[in-house]
């Protein structure tokens, strides 16, 4: 194989990586945002976990926990994502079944024994519900019904995280809140108007 099919095959890899983890056609600016602030979660996970004396499990897991959710809320909000999830095939279903592909709360409360199951099942229904909420409206006015039940939610989550929920895992109910009702169920750029308007068009 020569220099130059290696240095294509690398580059196709690299691509191809990059679209799944930040979205296809992202530009350099939106992949460097989304990697920074997946760098800086992953190791906020570290520090909160070994600050709490975690186990080494419990600690891998905060900092993917960190790496996933500080770099999805960036992600999220790119016009690269909004032209993937809100694009002219994009679906009422997959747009929440995205949301219920995210039981990060509930694999938290299997692997740390002070996360009550309760709660877990509470904040993941809830998230669920309120993506329901958000979803029933046309894109024009997803935004701010989506910030109004964020407002909510976030308003909430403090006393529910005073009191039952341990202070180093009380960060993660609130970036999915973010990553997902504020982030992948709202259009955050030129790309799915784009889209609509072409697949009307062509029609």
């Amino acid at each position: 194989m020569s220099a130059v099919s290696a240095r294509a095959g690398r580059e196709s890899l690299l691509e191809r990586v990059n679209a799944l983890l930040v979205a296809p056609g992202a530009s350099g600016g939106e992949s460097w945002l989304g990697y920074g602030a997946a760098v800086i979660g992953a190791a906020f996970g570290l520090i909160v976990g070994a600050v709490s004396g975690a186990t080494p499990l419990q600690v891998t897991v905060l900092a993917l926990l960190g790496f996933d959710l500080f770099g999805g809320a960036v992600v999220n909000a790119t016009a690269a994502a909004t032209r993937r999830f809100h694009g002219a095939r994009a679906s009422r279903r997959r747009q929440w079944g995205f949301v219920a592909a995210h039981v990060h709360l509930l694999g938290v409360a299997l692997v740390f024994p002070g996360y009550p199951w309760a709660t877990a099942v509470v904040q993941y229904s809830t998230i669920l519900l309120a993506a329901c909420v958000i979803l029933l409206v046309d894109e024009p006015l997803r935004r701010p019904v989506a910030f109004a039940v964020g407002s909510v939610l976030f308003s909430l989550l403090p006393f529910v995280t005073a009191t039952v929920v341990p202070v180093e895992l009380a960060w993660i109910a609130p970036l999915l809140v973010t990553k997902l009702l504020l982030g992948h169920l709202v259009p955050w750029g030129p790309g799915a108007r784009c889209s609509q308007a072409a697949g009307e068009g062509a029609r």
